[in-house]
């Protein structure tokens, strides 16, 4: 059984993350080229999935960076059908009505956890991000779902294409009242966000200078009127259409939607504002400007494209550096998924929304149009105890309705006879992390403690101890970062 975490020890740790945080964010990039090693290759399925067997890292670590790179972008490429046919008998074994807010979120933690393509699924979650859009307002659960299969359908393609479709999706139109938006009475929300959220950014990364107007807005807005939904479909209301001049962005003319977007998506602050969007959620925060110029003009150079970006960003030495590796916070999502994927664990997954909902991520539900604000404000002290007790949840699922977790299939084919093994190996599961030499003896210690003499990993070690040791390590501040 694992152990409990007293109140001393939990906001120890609560404010623990935030040392943790602070170290990695200090230390500096390295100069030269970051070797391609098992530690790096866990560093890119991380951030570009939601970890991995230590099997599935060391296939990467094999393939050299850019193989692995290009494996993991080239996702179409990689059979997922065995996931596919998965998720359909589990909807049907478990009568799971999609038309429903749970089960959408069900469904997609499904993929989340079994995909064998998990940059999609990650992409997907960053797009869902981006373009924020939540069921609270939206109402109506199939609408959030088909916004869901766009980002997949369109995760690492052209940003423009992309863009224009968000605009005619019908949850988008409802969550930014483009239902409403008619010519003798314009409304702004989705041309506001369009500009300040999605393409130009409030301010350009670089120069910091706004790139649009409060009139560039209004005249925008005018271009999106009779963009609307028709049974539940994009729907274009030419008698609601206001087709007078109009200038946006320095540009005169009779101007629709789809213009708006053209030009937007053309401004070099898109570019920039899309590159350092993309490195934050997948490298660190504050990118230098040069990184930010250089993704840019790969942005521009490739036409938008977000692939090409993607691979520009996972080959740069800087997201292998020091500085990226655990620099960021690890998401409810990240860190729900990653553990059962790391684990191999066959959880209930009816009862994850309601962990990532206590932890603050409902899934299909972000708080307003900026989406999660990330990084440490995932961290409080309600919240680092549910991602304590998710942890235990787990490892102690010794089947029934819980789950199943067995710490047997994570230790077959070894030998160990130490306790220093023990505690090495789970390290490397999960991370690998680095910890202090002092940590170490901690779990070294707390396997001895009770143990025969000589020491012996019998199945009763196996069950209580080990189970134990995994889940202090989860409540590790190293553990709660990517």
């Amino acid at each position: 059984m694992a152990l409990a975490v007293t109140r001393r020890s939990f906001f120890d740790r609560a404010l623990g993350v935030g040392a943790v945080l602070s170290a990695a964010r200090v230390a500096l990039s390295s100069a030269q080229t970051t070797p391609f090693d098992y530690e790096a290759a866990a560093h890119l399925l991380r951030r570009a999935g939601f970890n991995g067997t230590p099997a599935e890292i060391e296939r990467l670590a094999q393939m050299g960076k850019t193989r692995a790179v290009d494996y993991l972008l080239n996702y179409e490429q990689i059979d997922d059908s065995a996931m596919e046919q998965g998720l359909q008998q589990y909807l049907l074994s478990q009568n799971l009505d999609l038309t429903q807010f749970r089960p959408i979120q069900i469904w997609w933690l499904y993929r989340m956890i079994y995909t064998k393509r998990p940059l999609l699924e990650k992409m997907v979650l960053f797009w869902h991000g981006h373009f924020a859009t939540a069921i609270k307002k939206v109402s109506i659960a199939p609408l959030m779902l088909q916004q869901n299969q766009l980002f997949r359908r369109l995760a690492l393609g052209n940003f423009e294409t992309l863009v224009i479709e968000v605009a005619k999706d019908p949850a988008m139109i409802l969550w930014l009242d483009n239902n409403t938006n008619i010519k003798d009475a314009p409304n702004e929300n989705f041309a506001r966000e369009l500009f300040e959220l999605f393409t130009l950014g409030i301010r350009d990364p670089i120069t910091g200078q706004a790139r649009y107007t409060e009139q560039d807005i209004k005249e925008a807005a005018r271009a999106f009127t009779g963009w609307t939904i028709r049974r539940g479909q994009f729907f274009f209301n030419a008698s609601q259409h206001d087709y007078g001049p109009k200038t946006i962005l320095g540009k005169t003319g009779n101007w629709n939607g789809d213009d708006v977007i053209r030009f937007a998506c053309a401004e070099r602050s898109t570019g920039r504002f899309i590159a350092k969007k993309l490195w934050e959620f997948f490298a660190y925060a504050n990118p230098e400007p040069q990184i930010i110029e250089e993704l840019a003009d790969v942005y521009f150079a490739s036409r938008y494209s977000i692939k090409d970006v993607m691979r520009h960003l996972f080959l740069r030495d800087e997201f292998y550096s020091e500085k990226a590796r655990f620099a960021n916070v690890k998401s409810p999502t990240e860190l729900v998924v990653g553990a059962l994927r790391q684990l191999e664990a066959s959880y209930n997954l009816r009862l994850l929304p309601a962990f990532l909902s206590a932890m603050e991520q409902d899934l299909f539900n972000p708080p307003d149009v900026n989406g999660w604000d990330g990084g440490l404000k995932w961290i409080n002290t309600a919240t680092m105890l549910v991602r304590y007790n998710f942890a235990n949840a787990v490892v102690t699922a010794r089947g029934g309705t819980a789950g199943t977790f067995s710490p047997e299939k994570l230790l077959a084919g070894k030998n160990f006879q130490t306790p220093e093994e023990i505690v090495d190996h789970f390290l490397r599961v999960l991370g690998p992390l680095r910890v202090p030499a002092a940590t170490r003896q901690l779990f070294i210690d707390y396997l001895r403690e009770g143990a025969p003499n000589p020491f012996r990993l019998d199945a009763a070690m196996i069950d209580r101890k080990v189970r134990g040791l995994i889940h202090l390590m989860m409540t590790l501040p190293h553990y709660q970062l990517n």
